[in-house]
């Protein structure tokens, strides 16, 4: 077994305050680790495809409640996660970040653009088509703050720490 990581941050830009508000939660972004030392991060953000690594983020960039939610898979699970998020990094040429999509999700229209996502629709997509969840609804209508309940885990408990990284 393997441990995947799903890292909810809330950032303090003008648009992550606006999601935080208008969700009403603490979180604006989601990103994916498959690594099991929480030292790389995969997520969507207005540059499109991002690796992240945010034991390395100045202070200010973080907000003080973030939530690491962890889950253990089969190593083919997280194999399978490996091999789309490096899909993904091949041809991040062709995607986008979907700031409509984002809309579209707190005004609960699920709908899915070509080659564009928001961070936590990422997140969602990625883990169900691996089988590592069962999402509870359409990965376009997952917000940060929907990754903390939204879908039921397959091979184990999820385990959720506070203030982690």
């Amino acid at each position: 077994m393997k441990t995947i990581s799903i890292l909810l941050t809330g950032y303090s830009d003008w648009f992550g305050r606006f999601i935080r508000v208008t969700s009403r939660s603490g979180y604006s972004h989601a990103s994916l680790s498959i690594d099991g030392m929480e030292e790389v991060f995969y997520s969507f953000n207005g540059k499109g495809v991002v690796v992240e690594q945010p034991k390395k983020w100045k202070p200010r960039r973080r907000k003080e409640h973030s939530v690491c939610i962890r889950i253990r898979v089969p190593a083919s699970i997280c194999a399978d996660i490996e091999k789309e998020i490096q899909q993904f990094l091949e041809m991040r040429d062709i995607y986008t970040y979907s700031r409509l999509g984002v809309l579209l999700c707190l005004l609960h229209i699920p709908h899915k653009f070509k080659n564009s996502y928001f961070c936590s629709q990422f997140v969602a997509e990625v883990l169900g088509r691996s089988g590592a969840v069962q999402l509870k609804k359409k990965e376009s209508l997952y917000l940060p703050k929907h990754l903390l309940d939204g879908f039921e885990c397959c091979f184990s408990q999820k385990q959720i720490a506070y203030n982690v990284i």
